[in-house]
């Protein structure tokens, strides 16, 4: 808890407990759920995974210690609609699409995003600067409206001059890499500061990345190559300093979950570098959009978001005030 304009700022609790640990556990039955019986694909079922769980266990993170004034009174109230905005998510992956109904369904998301990036705009405004660590976190914030803005696009059929599978990837890509990624680097800064320049070039590269990518898988494969090779190191490298600097200090089960997400973000990225470079060169490396969904893509749902999620959450570290 923490003042907030004369008031005691609180996280949202429901019973004693957290709101946002409450909706990431129900999340994960309902994902459980959905994928026994709903038949989703791959793609949609790291869709549904990231507002089911990872992002109430990112909103719980960067919330603590509870956020103040506007900016807290923005997060809580994306808080306690998160849980309606990803179920109603989940159901517009079981619906038909595209179709009215789906498109429907996705609305909400998209508000409860809306929230979000506010929530980085008033956490900006109140900090008078883009430093590290914070700046991270935030844009992870607002990166996540625009996966719900892909989404909702998918279920309106409106793909522009992209494929469906595109758009699709689009709102995957924009949870993931725009939101996961982000947050879990304000995190890390949050445990080594922001003195090493090494450290906030690679930080910096990766807020930067999934907006380049965009722009080049959307008008220049030569852009798409080149900001997809600096992303992927810069990836790489991140997962290095969780490895090295940050998990050796912090409790042993958050230790080895930030460990085992860490191992996976080089393999992953390695993926991702030889997808673009076969896309510019056209030579086939082997690397389909099935085979880059498969190996790529569950290697960032579970090994990478997933396990760091959950190792954040074990002991959030301190946010300077």
């Amino acid at each position: 808890m923490t003042r907030d304009g004369g008031r005691t700022a609180r996280r949202p609790t429901l019973g004693g407990l957290v709101v946002a640990d409450l909706s990431a556990a129900l999340g994960a039955v309902v994902w459980v759920a959905m994928t026994l019986a709903a038949g989703l694909d791959a793609v949609e079922r790291a869709l549904a995974l990231a507002p089911l769980v990872l992002v109430p266990l990112g909103l719980a993170a960067v919330g603590t210690p509870p956020l103040r004034g506007r900016a807290g009174r923005l997060l809580r109230a994306a808080v306690w609609l998160q849980p309606l905005g990803a179920l109603a998510l989940a159901a517009s992956l079981a619906v038909p699409s595209p179709s009215p109904r789906a498109a429907a369904l996705a609305v909400p998301w998209l508000a409860v995003t809306g929230l979000l990036g506010l929530v980085a705009l008033a956490r900006t405004r109140d900090r008078g600067d883009l430093s590290l660590p914070e700046t991270a976190a935030d844009a992870g914030l607002a990166y996540v409206s625009v996966g719900a803005v892909a989404l909702l696009l998918l279920h309106l059929d409106l793909t522009l001059w992209f494929g469906r599978t595109i758009i699709g990837l689009t709102a995957v890509h924009f949870h993931y890499a725009g939101f996961v990624l982000p947050v879990a680097a304000g995190l890390t800064g949050r445990c080594l500061g922001d003195r090493s320049r090494a450290v906030r070039a690679v930080v910096w590269t990766i807020l930067a990345g999934p907006a380049l990518i965009a722009v080049g898988i959307s008008f220049s494969p030569l852009v798409e190559v080149v900001s997809v090779g600096a992303f992927t190191v810069a990836v790489a490298l991140f997962g290095l300093v969780v490895l090295w600097r940050v998990a050796p200090t912090r409790p042993r089960a958050q230790a080895l979950l930030l460990g085992l997400s860490a191992v996976a973000l080089p393999v992953s990225m390695a993926l991702a570098l030889g997808y673009a470079v076969s896309t510019f060169t056209g030579r086939s490396l082997g690397l389909t959009v099935p085979v880059m969904i498969a190996l790529h893509g569950s290697l960032n749902a579970f090994g990478f978001a997933l396990l760091g999620m959950l190792g954040w959450r074990l002991s959030v570290p301190s946010r300077d005030e």
